[in-house]
């Protein structure tokens, strides 16, 4: 077996396990005896694990089951990056991890024949962004809010960090087994990124910074402000977070800031690039490759979405909820005329932007 194929099929590994079965009841029953919490539970969406949100008298948390696929190294790993935000960002939006009553911030727990992994922490009230007010301002605090995350994450090191995961846009080839899951009017222009990224984009990643990034800052996981929709409220879930070259977080997070029905679409991009290079600045060797990286997360997303809903027919809905508009976007961004996008990111790095 190749070693492409043998990263493509242990990526994929994780997303063809089911998350596991859990009652209710028997989750309230954990949380009482591992961390204390009492109160009222309700079963959250997840893609891999799951996951209750239980408001207790000590305050609101997140109980996550984790997915039995899951290696244990990877799952240390996204504890102790959060454990590592709290103590070199402390004043960032992120969830707090929750000691269990042995102290221990991944408590083990038998359900039946398996042996599962609890990670809980700290709910963060809000609404997902994708239900706000889109603003400038907005796009400018997610953007600055982003970078902090980032330069909290600079120096943390983790043997597990240097995962192999579909999502990874540093290595997008992983998806071309999935093409076939594709629309046939889709499969053309997705096969000519995938081309174009493997000759001129993958290649000069190699030689960009990287690190520890969050790798998953979509409109669901940017919570906002109950009341007004206008403030950043949380960053949530880092179960995508790996070792990559820096600009790929911004590949990621730009690719769901793009708007199609606007006069100007980029609107959005623009704004939030400006603010994240006001506290990172961005090289103009990454500045080249941001536009690439953000058509190709959209290809991604597209494929993998179409791919999933194979799998879990009965999830389909809830897989697809962004299809549309994901494919809308990335055939609105590709018919721009050619150098715009990166014209206009670098022209919003300019200190005159903000």
């Amino acid at each position: 077996m190749s070693d492409a194929v043998r990263a493509t099929t242990g990526c994929a590994n994780l997303m063809t396990t089911q998350a596991p079965n859990v009652d209710p009841p028997r989750a309230l029953e954990i949380a009482r005896q591992t961390y204390g919490l009492d109160g009222p539970l309700k079963l959250l969406n997840g893609e891999r694990d799951a996951n209750f949100l239980i408001r207790s008298e000590q305050g609101a948390f997140v109980m996550k089951f984790i997915n039995s696929a899951e290696d244990p190294h990877v799952t240390s790993f996204q504890t102790q990056a959060l454990l590592h935000i709290e103590q070199h960002g402390a004043h960032l939006p992120v969830p707090r991890v929750l000691a269990a009553l042995t102290g221990e911030f991944e408590p083990t727990v038998r359900l039946g024949e398996q042996l599962l992994t609890l990670r809980t922490v700290s709910y963060l009230d809000g609404i997902s962004q994708n239900l706000g007010n889109p603003s400038v301002t907005l796009m400018h605090e997610l953007g600055t809010t982003l970078a902090e995350v980032n330069l909290a994450l600079k120096d943390f090191h983790h043997r597990a960090a240097h995962r192999n995961l579909l999502w990874d846009v540093g290595h997008a080839e992983r998806v071309r087994p999935y093409l076939h899951c594709l629309e046939t009017d889709q499969r053309p222009l997705v096969s000519a990124l995938l081309d174009r990224y493997e000759s001129h984009v993958k290649p000069q990643l190699a030689t960009l910074r990287a690190q520890v990034i969050h790798n998953d800052l979509n409109p669901h996981n940017v919570m906002l402000d109950c009341a007004t929709g206008t403030r950043v409220a949380a960053i949530i879930d880092f179960g995508d977070a790996l070792h990559a070259p820096l600009i790929n977080e911004l590949g990621t997070a730009l690719s769901y800031q793009f708007d199609a029905d606007a006069a100007d679409p980029l609107w959005q991009i623009k704004a939030f690039v400006a603010a994240y290079n006001a506290r990172i600045p961005l090289l103009p060797n990454e500045l080249q490759l941001l536009g690439d990286l953000i058509a190709m997360r959209m290809a991604m997303a597209i494929t993998i979405a179409q791919w999933r809903a194979t799998l879990y027919p009965e999830n389909r809905t809830y897989v697809l909820r962004n299809l549309r508009t994901t494919w809308r976007n990335l055939q609105c961004l590709t018919a721009l005329p050619e150098g715009r996008l990166t014209e206009s990111l670098i022209n919003a790095c300019k200190p005159e932007a903000l």
